[in-house]
């Protein structure tokens, strides 16, 4: 597939960039770094098929708790008082 020169929400410009995703599943958080074109204009990220697939991938096994091939690098809170 190739990718697109513009970008198909706003016709912006198109760039290489390294960008931090972050993707959920099963309660679990994992913050992966890929490479992605991102709209100069809009900020619009589009990510390569096959990477598309490892999110994926990464989403099922957080889901089902299969993270001993991940880093841990901390915990996350939810933080239910309303803040003023």
């Amino acid at each position: 597939m190739k990718t697109p020169k513009k970008c198909p929400n706003c016709q912006g410009k198109l760039t290489t960039k390294q960008v931090k995703k972050i993707l959920k599943g099963g309660g679990n958080t994992a913050i992966v770094q890929v490479e992605a074109e991102v709209c100069l204009h809009c900020g619009e990220r589009l990510y390569n098929p096959n990477v598309v697939r490892q999110f994926a991938q990464i989403r099922t096994k957080l889901k089902n708790q299969e993270t001993k091939d991940f880093e841990l690098i901390g915990q996350s809170f939810s933080v239910r008082a309303p803040l003023l």
